[in-house]
């Protein structure tokens, strides 16, 4: 069996609608399929401590994306605005709370401080 070999790109290219017709169109027709699935991997990395995702798009697309985890809140905010934009709040809100969980800073407790006088 043969190892498929495919090239990294910037997740950019397929995420976000560029001035290419044919991702547009392959947006226009599977974007919620795929904002989904991007942001529930997003949501697994996080939960997982993971630097970052990488993901096939496409079968034929031959690219495969990577996503930093400093990226995670920026593909957040263009999947809740491709969301906006069908008006599919349910996956807004989804989205959101992935958010807020990925912004959530663990505060550590305070413990009081004992005398040692």
């Amino acid at each position: 069996m043969k190892t498929r070999v495919y090239n990294t790109v910037d997740w950019r290219k397929y995420l976000i609608g560029s001035e290419s017709p044919r991702i547009k169109t392959f947006l226009d027709s599977r974007g919620a399929d795929v904002f989904n699935q991007v942001c529930d991997n997003i949501n697994l990395a996080h939960k997982n401590k993971q630097s970052k995702i990488v993901l096939l798009i496409h079968p034929n697309a031959g690219n495969v994306i990577s996503i930093n985890k400093i990226d995670f809140d920026e593909v957040y905010d263009i999947a809740i605005t491709w969301f906006l934009k069908n008006e599919d709040y349910r996956m807004c809100s989804k989205i959101k709370g992935y958010k807020e969980n990925l912004l959530k800073k663990k505060t550590k407790p305070h413990h009081a401080l004992k005398s040692l006088i």
